[in-house]
């Protein structure tokens, strides 16, 4: 059975994961600036690669890429509306990718 944070935390250092829009900026999947989640729904797959290095890396947890993904930050690229579908595959590519390992 899978630990829970807390049992993690009780066994000393939890690593967590990081970096992910300098590692996809550089990887030419967002642009600088007005970032948004858009990643998510435009290149999943990139982005369940960058979960998958972290996973390798020995981290315990795995973040969701959901950083500005509310409808006013959106809006300001013209992406209104997509808040619900961002969120929800953020969550999604997360877990899936955590289930191949031990990660939460």
């Amino acid at each position: 059975m899978r630990k829970d944070i807390l049992q993690r935390l009780a066994e000393g250092p939890v690593l967590g994961d990081g970096g992910y829009l300098l590692e996809l900026e550089k990887r030419g999947y967002v642009q600088a600036g007005p970032f948004t989640p858009e990643v998510v729904i435009e290149h999943p797959d990139a982005l369940a690669q960058l979960h998958r290095e972290f996973l390798r890396a020995g981290v315990d947890v795995l973040q969701t890429m959901t950083f500005y993904a509310s409808d006013d930050k959106l809006a300001t690229v013209g992406l209104q509306g997509k808040v619900d579908a961002i969120n929800r595959n953020a969550v999604q590519v997360a877990r899936q990718v955590a289930g191949e390992g031990d990660a939460l």
